[in-house]
């Protein structure tokens, strides 16, 4: 039987459905900066998963903007994407719930490894009640490096002095998956949000793959217990 001691979420898409929000953020923020782009098919695409490097080479290449203008729009978008969910709530992704209560009847540890900033997911989390259960929750302004560099997992990893091969890890994106991979996690489990990987990038990074978090519990159910 396979043993399995520790199981760490990413949250944006997968825990959450922040990306809706996230992009309709974006509309406004664009919208209160005279900003004309089609966010979803000429931008919103090429920033899922990516770090604040990437989203900035991506936005200067199509809005022409300046560095500064670039720093203020990203403060505009965090805070509308606040306003949303203060105003509105989240949804929280389906089969969610039920990993959550099934890996504490398992006694199984729990942790969050986000690439979003504290602010933001201390926000989210206790908006929805999640936050009370995980064990350990690590945020991309904690590490030294963001996804798709290892950090973050490693430092969860070695915060519970957990042998990696009982670890299962929960992605939606390719730079979580790549930073799972990068910290030689074997058990990469992929559950696809609003942008699928390719062909070639799901069998390269991915361990198994789910529609939802409902068959990762059963998965585990089957295979661990």
């Amino acid at each position: 039987m396979n043993k399995l001691d520790l199981v760490i979420f990413d949250m944006d898409g997968l825990l959450l459905d922040t990306e809706t929000i996230s992009l309709a953020a974006w509309k406004k923020t664009f919208k209160n900066y005279n900003i004309d782009i089609d966010v979803e098919k000429l931008f919103f695409s090429k920033i899922l998963g990516s770090n604040e490097t990437s989203i900035k080479n991506t936005m200067m290449e199509i809005s022409k903007i300046d560095e500064k203008t670039f720093y203020d729009i990203i403060d505009n978008q965090i805070e509308e994407a606040f306003n949303i969910v203060r105003e509105d709530g989240i949804n929280i992704k389906k089969g969610a719930t039920e990993l959550i209560n099934f890996l504490n009847d398992k006694e199984i540890k729990k942790a969050i490894a986000s690439s979003s900033i504290r602010k933001k997911v201390d926000l989210y989390l206790e908006k929805t009640n999640l936050k009370k259960e995980f064990d350990y929750i690590l945020c991309g302004d904690e590490a030294k490096r963001p996804k798709p560099y290892p950090d973050l997992y490693n430092n969860v990893c070695s915060y519970f002095n957990t042998d990696k091969n009982n670890v299962i890890i929960l992605e939606d994106s390719k730079n979580g998956l790549l930073s799972a991979k990068n910290a030689n996690i074997e058990k990469r489990f992929y559950i696809p949000d609003l942008l699928l990987l390719s062909e070639e990038d799901e069998k390269e990074l991915s361990y198994k793959k789910f529609n939802d978090l409902i068959e990762v519990r059963d998965y585990i159910k089957s295979n661990f217990f």
